[in-house]
């Protein structure tokens, strides 16, 4: 193998390497960002999903009481529901403008569990409406229930969206799992809270005692409540050690479990007994709602804490897959600049000596000749050899000009010096060659000879300058109407040829009438100022049964004769005749005003 070949495949194999460490390290990091990216708005979404949760339950206190309420307490909790479903929309709206602006695929079902709930909210407030606008008295208690069974769920409604977010969340980044599972049964332990206190507001309303449903409810939804508040301490112990937390939960133990469990309990007492509870709905509320203001304080400060994290971790990573990122970028300079640094110091003089010695014995001289650093022995070396390589460049360059100048001379022995067209042997060259074909694979082919009429006039009327114009105008004329495999030339004197390969004689004859039409419509300005007008006759023939060119020139030949003699101007074509007859008059077909090809 050769050194060449053989140091690019260890560089190679050795690149291929190291970009695949620095892409899993590089891959990793990107990885770890992402996620930290992602999970910053899945749990911005989950905290206002919550808020929508919280909002739809302090909708339903108001609501509830409106629905027993005696008309003396209706206009204040009017004015207190319209500020909380205010609220509760506001909250509605801001989630799912929230989920349309990240247009992730993922979030269609969630976005559907909120339009979903906002469909049962609406239902759930037009039967609520309907029955406030009755008296109080008028209101079928059976309808009522429903109202209040709606209102409880379209708070349910949600709780599909929290969960898929919550999901959405933790997938996102597993670590924040826990830490969102506690904010749900945060959420969880204030909606039972409200539950809870939503049991006393018919009996302290109506004052009356509890049913025996509502005592089991309660009995039921305060066990709940236990159990939600250890497993919430259960999870958050890791966080014990942050003051913050450790307030949040004794907060909530103190107020709530204490304060507020304490207040519902001597409820419960008297309402097993009788329904002098001693408070009326709007009391019970003011003195209930304030204790459990510490539980979503708790459930805000969990979720504030995984968006610090989210947020932190996000930076992080970034931090540090900007830092890999420039360190792969600069040892990736490093490598490459070795790699270069061994390949010009070392690996290139050896094969550019190798490749000097090699052209020189092979006489390719196309090898360029480093300069030499050093003033060395291999710098008279190359020194030497560069002497060498330019004695010969310029053997070759001396030899290349002789070739062009024979083929500059070849060029012009081929050429008519007026016109510029082929001359009279190289059309000869050349179309014997097309001849050739035509003959031996009987392809068509058309000869075209042309001749300026009255062309003697010209020269003695306004001199052999203007003869000259005259032709060089006409010459380019034919030039124009012909195409690049035709073959046109300056036959002598006034009198051209055009041979036409791959044309037959109805095409050849189409040709030669746009020929004839354009020197017919053409003014030919001498350089005098003076104008004059010129006309030309064509004789045309198409290969038939002719054994060589002369012949079928010479039938050209006989047309043209025939079409000088019938009047000039026009164009006359000749078929194959029997030798020393130029052209019959069976054989004569003169043409005024041809159609054919390019017109």
């Amino acid at each position: 193998m050769p050194l060449n070949r053989l140091f690019w495949l260890i560089s190679i194999l050795l690149m291929l390497l190291f970009l695949t460490l620095i892409g899993r390290i590089v891959s990793s990091e990107w990885s770890a960002y992402q996620r930290s990216t992602t999970s910053i708005p899945a749990i911005k979404s989950f905290q206002l999903a919550l808020m929508v949760e919280e909002k739809l339950t302090a909708e339903r206190g108001p609501t509830n009481t409106l629905l027993r309420q005696k008309s003396d307490d209706a206009a204040r909790e009017l004015a207190r529901l319209e500020r909380l479903r205010g609220a509760s929309d506001q909250a509605l709206a801001s989630l799912r403008q929230a989920l349309q602006a990240q247009a992730a695929p993922w979030l269609a079902p969630v976005i559907a569990h909120v339009k979903s709930t906002e469909r049962a909210l609406a239902a759930a407030r037009i039967r609520v409406d309907f029955l406030l606008a009755q008296p109080t008295p008028q209101r079928d208690t059976e309808a009522v229930g429903a109202a209040v069974a709606m209102m409880a769920q379209s708070v349910d409604a949600i709780a599909p969206a929290i969960a898929a977010l919550s999901g959405i969340a933790a997938q996102a980044d597993p670590q924040f799992r826990d830490g969102l599972d506690s904010a749900r049964l945060t959420s969880s332990l204030r909606n039972i809270a409200g539950r809870m206190g939503a049991i006393f507001v018919a009996p302290v309303v109506a004052h009356r005692p509890l049913t025996a449903h509502e005592i089991y409810t309660f009995a039921k939804l305060s066990g709940q409540i236990e159990q939600l508040y250890s497993v919430i301490e259960l999870q958050l112990h890791a966080y014990r050690h942050k003051p913050a937390f450790k307030t949040a939960l004794d907060t909530v133990r103190d107020q709530y479990l204490e304060g507020g469990l304490d207040l519902l309990n001597e409820l419960l007492a008297i309402g097993r007994h009788s329904g002098n509870y001693g408070m009326n709905a709007h009391e019970l509320s003011a003195r209930y709602v304030p204790r459990m203001a510490a539980i979503p304080h708790l459930r805000d400060l969990i979720v504030e804490e995984m968006l610090a994290r989210a947020e932190y971790r996000s930076k992080q990573a970034a931090y540090f897959l900007l830092a890999v990122s420039a360190l792969a970028a600069v040892a990736m300079a490093i490598f490459v600049l070795l790699m270069w640094v061994i390949r010009q110091r070392v690996l290139r003089p050896i094969l550019d000596a190798t490749a000097l010695f090699v052209s020189l014995a092979d006489e390719r001289l196309g090898t360029a000749i480093p300069s030499p650093r050093y003033d060395d022995e291999i710098g008279a070396m190359m020194r030497a050899i560069r002497v060498l390589k330019a004695r010969s460049l310029d053997k070759i360059r001396l030899e290349k000009q002789r070739e062009a100048m024979i083929a500059q001379l070849q060029t012009l022995s081929d050429t008519d010096f007026l016109t510029g067209l082929l001359n009279r042997r190289a059309f000869f060259a050349q179309g014997e060659q097309q001849f050739g074909i035509a003959q031996r694979y009987r392809r068509q082919l058309t000869l075209i000879l042309m001749d300026v009429d009255h062309f003697k006039t010209v020269n003695d009327q306004y001199g052999h300058q203007a003869g000259d114009q005259v032709l060089r105008v006409v010459a380019e004329l034919c030039r124009r109407n012909r195409r690049k495999v035709d073959l046109l030339a300056r036959y002598g004197g006034e009198e051209f040829l055009l041979m036409l390969p791959e044309i037959d004689l109805s095409q050849g004859l189409a040709v030669a009438e746009k020929l004839r039409r354009a020197i017919d419509a053409r003014h030919f300005h001498l350089d005098d100022g003076v104008m004059v007008k010129v006309t030309a006759s064509f004789g045309v023939a198409a290969f038939e049964q002719d054994n060589n060119l002369e012949s079928l020139i010479a039938r050209a030949d006989g047309a043209l004769y025939r079409a000088k003699n019938g009047g000039r101007n026009t164009v006359v074509t000749c078929t194959q005749e029997v030798a020393s007859t130029p052209c019959a008059p069976s054989s004569v077909a003169p043409l005024h005003g041809v159609g054919g090809v390019g017109e």
